[in-house]
């Protein structure tokens, strides 16, 4: 079982270094709220150490996937250079929540992309279009090629 700082979000109580799952996470001892991990520390268990295994990847959003301790590293530090005096806080994400959030990035692009005028049906009859004009062209110039070239005439023996 990992050892966790637990703060309570509403009234801010914490308690260090607690055997805790992230899964069974107790109720504040002040005000009952649920409360979360601390990372106000800096310090994920899933970050320590630079050996092999050391380092599970994190998806930083715009940032990027943070494949290594160095990129998250990096990460870290352009946001504390962006948001002086925020802190970085690391929430995971359920595969259900990480669909339901890309479910509605791509509805947000339709709508955006039906606002501007553009018909997804009509962007695939222009590209099987434009594939029927340049496969006919294809065949157009393989059909002109395929007639091999004239022989040339003979050099008279003995040479002019």
């Amino acid at each position: 079982m990992p050892i966790h700082d637990i703060r309570c979000p509403a009234c801010g109580w914490g308690k260090a270094d607690t055997f805790v799952r992230v899964e069974d996470m107790p109720s504040c001892d002040e005000c009952g709220v649920p409360t979360k991990v601390d990372w106000s520390h800096g310090i994920a268990p899933s970050v320590r150490g630079h050996g092999y295994g050391s380092f599970t990847a994190i998806d930083m959003g715009v940032l990027g996937k943070a494949e290594t301790k160095e990129d998250y590293d990096r990460a870290v530090a352009t946001i504390q250079q962006r948001f002086p005096g925020h802190r970085v806080e690391l929430t995971s994400e359920t595969q259900s929540q990480k669909q339901a959030r890309l479910d509605g990035v791509r509805q947000r692009h339709y709508e955006s992309q039906k606002k501007a005028g553009v018909d997804t049906q009509m962007i695939r009859e222009a590209k099987v279009e434009q594939g029927a004009k340049k496969a006919e062209a294809v065949a157009k110039a393989t059909s002109q090629n395929m007639a091999p070239p004239s022989p040339r005439p003979a050099a008279p023996a003995g040479g002019v």
